[in-house]
Order: structure tokens, then sequence, then C-alpha cells
């Protein structure tokens, strides 16, 4: 009784680290898988790491969102500037999530309302449960038409893979 005991322990505390380690790797952050073609044609497969994401300009914006309950600075990359980073060719980009949520949207729509590629939220790191750990911002108080429900439908949390077309 006592040896089986002994290993049904053994079984737990086993378990429990293997739980604990693909916890702490959950923490250090998702990559972000990019694919695509070049402006040269060629086939492009990548993921980025937060930190890798964070090596590019960074901008800050402040700005209400009906998800939050008051106004929040967002720190991140323009989605621009990471598409003329990688020399992505673009009409189109279809943007998914963990959840496999997705949209289309076009490359004149993101000139038109320059969306933020959110890493942080008022100098913290996005986390899964707070809408990371890639959020898709565009700030409505630049831009007051993007409150109407098709663009708030294109402000995609959690991004785990960004498609350019």
């Amino acid at each position: 009784m006592l040896r089986a005991r002994s290993k049904l322990m053994l079984f737990y505390l086993i378990s429990s680290l293997s739980l604990f380690t693909a916890f702490a790797a959950w923490g250090q952050g998702i990559p972000l898988a990019i694919s695509g073609k070049s402006l040269t044609g060629e086939k492009l497969s990548l993921e980025l790491e937060r930190s890798q994401l964070e090596q590019l300009p960074q901008t800050s914006l402040s700005t209400n969102l009906p998800w939050l309950e008051q106004s929040a600075t967002f720190q991140g990359v323009r989605l621009l500037t990471l598409l003329e980073h990688l020399n992505l060719s673009v009409s189109k980009l279809k943007l998914l999530a963990l959840n496999d949520y997705s949209v289309v949207v076009s490359h004149d729509y993101i000139k038109q309302y320059n969306p933020l590629l959110a890493i942080r939220q008022d100098g913290q790191y996005l986390k899964v449960r707070d809408y990371g750990p890639y959020w898709i911002i565009i700030s409505l108080n630049e831009h007051p038409d993007a409150a109407a429900t098709e663009h708030l439908a294109n402000m995609v949390w959690q991004l785990a893979h960004i498609e350019a077309h």
C-alpha cells in the first residue's frame, strides 16, 4: 500500500512538473507566424519572437476601446512598418487568431487606418488572457469612424498568424 502511494505521489509530481514547464514556456511568449511572398517573388514563412518584433521601430498610441473600461496606451510596431521591413508583397492580409478567428483586410485599409501590432498595454506585455500576445489596434481617437462594427472586427486580438496575399 505504501509503495503504491509513493508511486502515485511520484506520478503527480512528474505531471505537475510537466504542466509547470509547459506554462512557463507559454509565458515566455508565443511567436508570430508570418507567411507570404516577398516583393521579389520568394516565398516567406517565418516566426518572429516578441523580442524580434521589439527590435523594429516602436510606436505608442492611446485610445479608448469598447472592450476596455478606460483609455489605454499600447506599444508595438505599426503593421505597415512590419510589412515594409519584411519586403512583403501585399494586396490583402489575412489575420488569424489563436482561436481560429480570422479577417481579411486590404492593403489600402492598412494604409488608411495604420493599425498597430500591439505588444504591450500600459507598459505590460499583453498576455493571452488579456487579448495578447499580439493585438491589432486602430486608434479610435484618430479614426472615430473605426468604432463601427465592421472595423472593430478587424482589431484581431490573440493574433497568431499573418498571411500576406
